[in-house]
């Protein structure tokens, strides 16, 4: 379920912002601030916010004017998961979305309240939290597309969910969109890192 916010409440809790997945685990539920949309911005458009939001089911406004202006922009998430062919590359399992192909849906998201905890931290290529840290749940990484000439730009690595949710909304409406990240050895030592594996990861809390 997600990537965390660095924000802290009163150096005793913690923020954090779950995507792929509407609640924490049953322990935390009770903990959820609120419950809504993964977004960020267009993949085939230059400029805007490279991070992802998770933006709320019950949004506020203040002044707006209707239309498009010169502005950033955001748009919803959505599952680019190939089950098949020659863009497989669906490593999550779908049994959190009725065992329904996730491809092309909206990602739901939860930001959570994590009372007594001051620190969140998402470690990559890891399934297990340090000693001493407590396991808020696991994964694997994802990013935005590398290497198309169609437009996608840089985006946050985020962990998430190992078993993702679809949220309601438009299938295939290619706005934001997020795909699995995979090493490219090098710089990396390749026994360690071989080209093409997909990356785990994991985020803890102390």
């Amino acid at each position: 379920m997600g990537q965390h916010l660095g924000q802290h409440l009163m150096q005793t809790a913690h923020i954090s912002s779950l995507l792929s997945n509407s609640l924490y685990s049953f322990t935390f539920q009770q903990l959820k601030l609120f419950a809504g949309y993964a977004a960020g911005g267009l993949y085939n458009s230059a400029g805007s916010g490279s991070n992802h939001m998770c933006l709320p089911e019950d949004p506020q406004w203040k002044n707006y004017i209707n239309g498009d202006q010169t502005s950033g922009e955001i748009g919803g998430m959505e599952y680019e998961l190939y089950n098949s062919g020659i863009y497989h590359n669906n490593v999550f399992s779908e049994e959190n979305n009725n065992g329904d192909p996730l491809q092309q849906n909206p990602v739901p998201c939860a930001v959570c309240y994590i009372a007594g905890r001051s620190t969140t931290l998402m470690i990559p290529a890891k399934i297990q939290c340090p000693d001493g840290w407590t396991t808020e749940y696991g994964g694997y990484l994802a990013s935005e597309y590398t290497g198309s000439s169609s437009g996608h730009q840089r985006s946050s690595y985020i962990c998430l969910d190992e078993a993702p949710e679809a949220a309601s909304g438009g299938r295939d409406q290619n706005q934001a969109v997020i795909y699995p990240v995979e090493v490219k050895c090098g710089s990396l030592p390749c026994p360690l890192y071989p080209t093409g594996r997909e990356l785990t990861c994991i985020v803890c809390s102390k």
